[in-house]
């Protein structure tokens, strides 16, 4: 055990959906007691948040809880995954009055959204790095960058959203610590997550736009690409063109099981940044300890040098690529570039 608490390894350990692992890490430093008290009090408990206190109705309140025990069953009780989305598919079913005649995902698209639409919120369900959580926010604005990429420059559509009453699981086992930050959905569209970011920042231009870009053109290429390869993608998007931080270092930290909690689907960013610490392991001359000080110049070549392999790897892997709309990067006065 190390002498001094690590938050980003604590964090490191949440977003691979290693609950257990992170209590236990917690509970060897005695500064992180009363941090240890409140999992053990949520999970333990269990002490479910109650969103009527929100001003939610009782439909969407009771919603909600049926995730919130299904968080607890695939992360705390470590139960089967796929066995714990039969029992929300059915708890959410009973909720709703709905048949099971629908998959989860059908049922989320249709009954759950149109439930969280008549109270006034935008909703998305489905998988999240493998597993369930949904993510409801209040208000949403539209704004156009364009953005560079190591393949072109091409204008996206970037929704900002807002006043979020849950984020997933990753933000549920942190207490709202960490979180996805954005996502891109295969339709061209950028969803920012606005609290997460200054929005002048090189987080937000290469962690957001660069990075959900990325995704976007991929996916607008190679529709089936898998969660793995297209986090691997991205996040060498960030590596060519992270100046400021030490983006390196950080995904080293991140890697971990694959599949941890997550079902058969896999954790797509533990999987990426997994690739990346070996990859970089047998490009750079020094080991992973030292990566946070090396020059970003060394490490962008380097990015650049696998994320060139990785095109013609996605080629043969997924087939010829889709053609793309022309976009010609024409943008009324709230545009951005970067």
């Amino acid at each position: 055990m190390p002498d001094a608490f690590d938050q980003n390894t604590f964090h490191g350990l949440l977003v691979r959906g290693d609950l257990h692992g992170a209590i236990a890490y917690l509970s060897g430093f005695a500064g992180q007691a009363a941090l240890c008290a409140q999992y053990r009090a949520r999970f333990e408990g269990p002490a479910y948040l109650n969103y009527e206190e929100q001003g939610l109705s009782p439909l969407l309140n009771g919603l909600l809880l049926e995730y919130q025990k299904y968080y607890h069953e695939v992360f705390y009780h470590l139960q089967n995954p796929e066995e714990a989305a039969d029992r929300l598919h059915g708890r959410l079913a009973r909720r709703l009055g709905q048949p099971m005649r629908q998959t989860l995902d059908e049922l989320e698209d249709g009954p759950v959204a149109e439930a969280f639409r008549a109270g006034g919120l935008h909703f998305l369900g489905g998988r999240s790095s493998g597993c369930y959580g949904p993510y409801v926010w209040k208000r949403e604005r539209l704004a156009r960058y364009t953005v560079e990429l190591p393949e072109g420059r091409r204008e996206y559509a970037v929704k900002l959203l807002g006043d979020f009453v849950s984020a997933s699981w990753v933000d549920y086992l942190s207490f709202g610590a960490v979180g996805t930050a954005g996502w891109s959905n295969g339709d061209g569209l950028i969803h920012c997550v606005e609290r997460a970011y200054d929005l002048d920042s090189e987080g937000f231009r290469v962690s957001l736009l660069q990075h959900e870009a990325q995704h976007a053109m991929d996916l607008a290429r190679w529709p089936g690409m898998s969660s793995g390869d297209l986090e691997y993608r991205a996040k060498l998007v960030e590596l060519i063109y992270s100046r400021e931080r030490a983006l390196l270092a950080r995904f080293a930290r991140q890697a971990g099981q694959t599949a941890a909690t997550a079902g058969g689907a896999g954790n797509g960013h533990a999987e990426a940044a997994g690739r990346i610490l070996r990859e970089f392991e047998a490009l750079l001359p020094c080991p992973a300890a030292g990566w946070a000080a090396l020059p970003p110049a060394q490490v962008q070549a380097a990015a650049a040098k696998l994320f060139e392999a990785s095109c013609g790897e996605m080629a043969r892997r997924y087939g010829p690529a889709q053609k793309q709309p022309a976009n010609n990067c024409t943008h009324g006065n709230i545009g951005k570039e970067y």
